[in-house]
């Protein structure tokens, strides 16, 4: 069983990875498209940005780990948003900052990746959010049609 829950988060977080660094990629293509963000070559920024996107994902999966089972219903807290955005903020800013250099993270220029992993946090949550609803109003309509169908069988009999 919790081969299983992990096997749905590793693939929760693998899509969450590959939509946010899709995310980061847009927006970035479209800050530089007047002024030069991110320094170095493209091919090596892309790899960063790779690494970037990785880091977080595997940091997510941790930290969803290791919380508690009941804690997995209350993902809508203040809290839960703190943590999760702490995940996120940990790579970009250490990875980011202090490894790739993209930008000085003793300075306003932190303002920029920070706005930008807020959005790109709040986007991936908002796909998984209405993907999510979406599956709970199919798996109701199917519940209600099977419902319908036993009343309908007693009814017959």
């Amino acid at each position: 069983m919790r081969k299983k829950i992990f096997l749905k988060r590793l693939k929760m977080y693998g899509i969450s990875f590959c939509i946010s660094y899709t995310m980061a990629s847009l927006i970035l293509s479209i800050l530089n498209y007047s002024s030069e963000l991110m320094t170095g070559s493209v091919w090596l920024a892309n790899i960063q940005l790779l690494v970037v996107c990785f880091a977080i994902a595997v940091l997510m999966l941790v930290t969803d780990t290791i919380r508690a089972p009941e804690a997995m219903e209350s993902q809508l807290t203040p809290g839960y948003f703190a943590l999760e955005l702490m995940d996120v903020a940990i790579p970009v800013l250490g990875l980011g900052g202090f490894v790739f250099k993209w930008f000085d993270v003793f300075s306003l220029q932190v303002l920029y990746p920070s706005c930008i992993l807020v959005v790109i946090y709040f986007a991936v949550f908002a796909i998984f959010y209405i993907n999510s609803k979406q599956t709970e109003k199919e798996l109701n309509r199917r519940i209600n049609e099977r419902k319908e169908v036993l009343k309908n069988d007693k009814q017959d009999n």
